[in-house]
């Protein structure tokens, strides 16, 4: 259980690559770049701080921190509003977070119901759609806001 624990952290770090632009003029590929690195960069800090759980008890806790740390990173990035030409991944990135936010919401679920069947389930969905925004991520150059 550890370990998929460990991975949650990582699939929920990738959270962050799954925002919408939202400013009114569009920055350029280099200055979103720099920007949204930035931003994981310093909220990737905070996620690695949480630590790992040692047991499935701990993983409701985890996550709310987790979520905690991640909606504000979410917010800030949110606000960028990238290029044009890399919008539609930057779009693709919202669903797969979003996906992988529902994984995580349902992860501490099972964890509380101490239903280790779909705590792997969640864990599967979350890594599934984790591994998607990570790749997209990468796209679009944000290397700190992928797990590489």
């Amino acid at each position: 259980m550890r370990v998929s624990a460990v991975a949650l952290v990582g699939v929920l770090a990738l959270l962050v690559t799954a925002c919408g632009g939202g400013g009114e003029a569009r920055l350029s590929e280099e200055d979103f770049q720099t920007q949204a690195n930035a931003i994981c960069a310093k909220y990737d800090k905070q996620l690695d701080a949480i630590g790992s759980p040692e047991s499935i008890d701990e993983i409701p806790d985890l996550v709310d921190q987790a979520l905690a740390i991640l909606d504000k990173e979410i917010d800030e990035i949110a606000a960028l509003n990238p290029p044009e030409e890399l919008q539609d991944d930057f779009d693709r990135m919202l669903a797969a977070s979003d996906r992988t936010k529902a994984a995580a919401t349902d992860l501490s679920e099972a964890a509380k119901a101490g239903d280790q069947a779909a705590v792997q389930k969640a864990l599967e969905e979350g890594n599934a759609a984790s591994n998607e925004a990570d790749g997209l991520a990468a796209d679009l150059g944000l290397s700190d806001c992928n797990s590489g």
